[in-house]
């Protein structure tokens, strides 16, 4: 085993991931998903796999772990959903609020542990990796937040490889 070490500059935060080198240049894919809408309702976000024009892929991943992409933080806090919010099966009410990191490589994901420990390394106990299927919707869903646009963020999926934690 190799340590690395990695200084999150803009933060002034310390991460460590300890892991054989072949880990963390797997050269995979990982899942991505972007900014839909703000403002449906007030201070909400929509985020999901569809944004932008460009699709993610749920199955195997749609960006090469080598590529530096933030990384979308959620923290579950059961936030109510705002009145007057349509919500479905596929745009869901994830009862919480969202940010997202500066830019990381994918290559540093090499768990959904590292990865949540990397928001909470940004944003405080409680942060976490977002996912595909919260248990408000999958494909997109709602949550209180205003993440960038200009840019698709990492997100995991517990049921499919397409985490670049994957082999």
């Amino acid at each position: 085993m190799r340590m690395k070490l990695f200084c999150l500059g803009v933060t002034g935060a310390l991460f460590i991931a300890i892991g054989s080198t072949s880990a963390l240049a797997s050269g995979g894919r990982g899942m991505t998903w972007g900014k839909m809408n703000h403002g449906l309702s007030p201070g909400v976000d929509e985020v999901g796999c569809h944004a932008g024009g460009v699709s993610c892929n749920a199955y195997v991943g749609d960006t090469s772990c080598m590529a530096s992409l933030p990384i979308l933080c959620i923290k579950m806090d059961g936030s109510p959903r705002p009145s007057g919010l349509w919500t479905d099966f596929y745009n869901g009410w994830v009862g919480g609020n969202i940010a997202t990191t500066q830019p990381v490589p994918g290559t540093w994901l090499t768990s959904q542990s590292a990865a949540d420990q990397l928001c909470a390394s940004y944003f405080g106990a409680g942060w976490q990796m977002a996912q595909f299927h919260h248990s408000g919707g999958g494909w997109a869903w709602y949550a209180y937040g205003n993440v960038r646009n200009d840019t698709r963020f990492w997100v995991r999926i517990s049921d499919q490889p397409a985490n670049c934690w994957n082999p």
